[in-house]
């Protein structure tokens, strides 16, 4: 018998893909994807052996993966007001499926953007926000990534690879046209300096029991066509947003330099909420529960006994 249902439900008007991870448990955990456009659910077999604790759900957002393969998509229907109108159903949804009201919204990556504006816009819809790879500057953040790849290379001693990082002259100060292009040029110097995504990731989504061969278009076809609203993301900060109205975790992998995790925890030093957890992942980059699933769902095991 499978671990796992699939199906796709009617949510703001369209049809969108919905993976559960079933438990007797009431706490429910709902993963927001990073991207924009970048589902994970292909990941969500490999908590599967560590997790034992309540039932999780991943979605694929609007715009990204099998949600955007069921749908015809423009790019003026991605906006994060209309994600966040699907997340407020999405969330009902949940809640009536398992009949319970003990959900709590897990935030990754772009996904920590998305949280972190709906729980500071319906804080009672949910009894505790997880944060993972979380944004919280985005231009401070890429100076940050920046002088780590810088150091790196001068440690390496690989000129060629300085000459291609001093060409990147005005980062972070670059406009929005100009965004992707250099995120991608300093992304593959990322790369090669273990300081991005790795390969293993990707090996563990050829690996889910979901795989199709069509998810690689599929999530090729979202990156591009959310590029107008991760350029919106540019000037994205909630550094002196400090104010949370229930009970707020951050998950930081401690090598993520893709959100630099230092700047993370720096701000969640300065928030004031209910109630707060800090955990430090080892071993991790920016996708911890692909990096160490062990000691994520150890973390998130830990939270929700506190909940």
């Amino acid at each position: 018998m499978k671990a796992y249902t699939e199906e796709y439900v009617p949510i703001n008007g369209i049809n969108q893909y919905f993976l559960h991870y079933p438990s007797p448990q009431k706490e429910v955990v709902l993963f927001l994807h990073g991207g924009p456009g970048t589902p994970t659910s292909l990941l969500a077999h490999n908590i599967k052996s560590h997790w034992d604790f309540c039932s999780y759900v991943y979605y694929d957002q609007r715009g990204a993966g099998r949600t955007l393969a069921k749908n015809k998509m423009v790019t003026e229907n991605l906006t994060i007001e209309t994600l966040l109108a699907d997340l407020k159903e999405t969330i009902s949804y949940v809640k009536e499926k398992y009949q319970t009201d003990r959900i709590i919204l897990l935030g990754q990556s772009w996904g920590s953007v998305l949280g972190t504006q709906y729980v500071f816009k319906y804080p009672d819809d949910v009894i505790g926000y997880i944060g993972n790879g979380h944004v919280v500057n985005t231009r401070h953040e890429m100076q940050i990534s920046y002088d780590k790849l810088k150091q790196v290379i001068e440690d390496a001693g690989a000129t060629v690879d300085m000459k291609k990082l001093s060409k990147l002259s005005n980062y972070p100060n670059v406009t929005k046209e100009k965004y992707f292009g250099e995120m991608y040029r300093i992304g593959r110097l990322q790369s090669k300096y273990g300081q991005a995504v790795d390969s293993k990731t990707w090996k563990t989504m050829l690996k889910s029991p979901i795989f199709k061969l069509s998810d690689i278009y599929w999530m090729l076809k979202g990156i591009r066509l959310n590029k107008e609203l991760a350029c919106t993301l540019l000037d994205y900060s909630i550094w002196d947003v400090t104010e949370y109205q229930l009970p707020v975790y951050y998950i930081l992998g401690r090598d993520d330099w893709q959100t630099p995790s230092t700047l993370a925890a720096e701000y969640f030093e300065r928030i004031n909420v209910p109630h707060k957890g800090l955990y430090w992942i080892e071993n991790a980059s920016h996708v911890t529960d692909a990096d160490n699933p062990r000691d994520f769902c150890n973390a998130v095991k830990d939270i929700i006994a506190q909940l």
